[in-house]
């Protein structure tokens, strides 16, 4: 069967339920949102950031900045447009999230809010 980009979002669909299933996780994008959107035992986080601080953090890694100031739009077009054609809706589209969070703020605190947003939602978030 040809792999083409609607196939390979079957293939996702497939393996982000499969994983979900085996137990307690982490998934990132790809359209997992959409996919667990219905489970009671899945917490959805949004992590975004300035443009100015994507940059920065891809030319901190080694990414020339005139290539990371292409990728950096580039990415999220992508991002947009596979969620626009195989689920039909904006990205991100807010109303599936329990929380949404601002990268700039620093990881430590990222992972900290994400942490007391599990904890304060209980055995299934």
């Amino acid at each position: 069967e040809l792999l083409d980009a609607r196939r390979i979002a079957k293939v996702s669909e497939h393996l982000v339920r499969g994983a979900a299933d085996c137990g307690p996780c982490v998934i990132v994008g790809r359209g997992s949102q959409y996919f667990l959107r219905d489970r009671a035992d899945v917490h959805r986080v949004f992590l975004y950031a300035p443009r100015e601080a994507k940059i920065c953090r891809m030319v901190s890694s080694g990414t020339p900045e005139n290539v990371a100031v292409e990728q950096v739009a580039t990415i999220d077009n992508q991002r947009a447009e596979f969620i626009r054609k195989y689920f039909g809706h904006d990205w991100p589209d807010r109303h599936l999230y329990h929380l949404m969070l601002n990268t700039a703020a620093g990881d430590e605190s990222v992972v900290g809010l994400i942490l007391f947003s599990l904890q304060q939602a209980g055995p299934n978030p």
